[in-house]
C-alpha cells in the first residue's frame, strides 16, 4: 500500500488530496514536519502549509526530525493518519531523514494506510536522488550528507516551482544531466501535484478562475 501526495507547495494544491482520504479531514490526524525549513530565516512557506492544513480541517501535530531518534519517532507518529514534509533545502532535509531513522520509519507507516505529502524538498527526497536539487539548494547546508540517493518511493525526479521564471535555464540543465542519469524529470508548478494512489500514478492540477 502507497498513498503519496508529491506537491510543489502543498498549500496550493492540498485540496486535491481528498480523493486519497478514507475519512473527513476533521477525523484525521497529520504530523507536520518543518526541519527543511531550519536553514530559512523566512519561513513563511512553511506556515503556509501548516495554515493550510488547518484550514482544510485536520488535526495537527508538529514533528521535528532534528536530533531525534528512530525509537522517539516511532512515538511520534502513532496514531497519525498523514505526514505534511514541508519545503526548505532538499540537502539539510535528506541528512536528517537518515540520522533519525525517519527512512526506516516511513516504509512502515505507508504499509499500515499513512498518507505521506511532500512540499518541495519533501517531495524531491520522494525521488531516486535529490541530485535534480542541486541546482536550486545549497548541498553545504549538509556537509556530511555524501549519499543523495533519495527514499525511492516515486521513480521519477520532481522539479518543483517550474512556473518561476527564475528558474527556467537551471531546469533545462537540470532536465539534461537527470536524463543522462537515466531518470525522467516531473516539472510540478505550484498549482500541481504527483496523486500515487498504489500502482495509479497521475499529475493533478488546480483548476483555475
Amino acid at each position: 500500500m502507497k498513498k503519496l501526495f508529491l506537491t510543489s507547495f502543498a498549500s496550493v494544491s492540498l485540496d486535491l488530496i481528498k480523493e486519497l482520504l478514507l475519512k473527513p479531514a476533521s477525523e484525521l490526524k497529520v504530523a507536520f514536519i518543518k526541519t527543511a525549513a531550519d536553514p530559512y530565516e523566512d519561513q513563511s512557506f512553511v506556515e503556509a502549509d501548516r495554515n493550510k492544513l488547518i484550514e482544510m480541517g485536520f488535526a495537527v501535530k508538529d514533528v521535528d526530525l532534528k536530533n531525534k531518534s528512530l525509537v522517539e519517532l516511532e512515538e511520534d507518529f502513532k496514531n497519525i493518519d498523514l505526514i505534511l514534509m514541508a519545503g526548505g533545502n532538499t540537502f539539510y532535509l535528506l541528512d536528517h531523514i537518515r540520522k533519525s531513522g525517519f527512512d526506516q520509519l516511513l516504509p512502515r507507516l505507508l504499509n499500515n494506510g499513512l498518507i505521506y505529502i511532500g512540499s518541495s524538498a519533501g517531495s524531491i527526497v520522494c525521488c531516486p536522488t535529490i541530485e535534480s536539487a542541486r541546482k536550486f539548494d545549497d548541498p553545504s547546508e549538509a556537509s556530511n550528507l555524501k549519499n543523495f540517493e533519495g527514499l525511492n518511493l516515486f521513480n521519477q525526479a520532481i522539479i518543483p516551482h517550474s512556473q518561476k521564471e527564475k528558474y527556467s535555464e537551471r531546469i533545462k540543465e537540470t532536465i539534461k544531466e537527470m536524463s543522462q542519469k537515466g531518470l525522467e524529470v516531473v516539472t510540478l508548478t505550484d498549482n500541481e501535484a504527483v496523486l500515487i494512489n498504489d500502482d495509479e500514478v497521475k499529475k493533478v492540477t488546480v483548476s483555475q478562475g
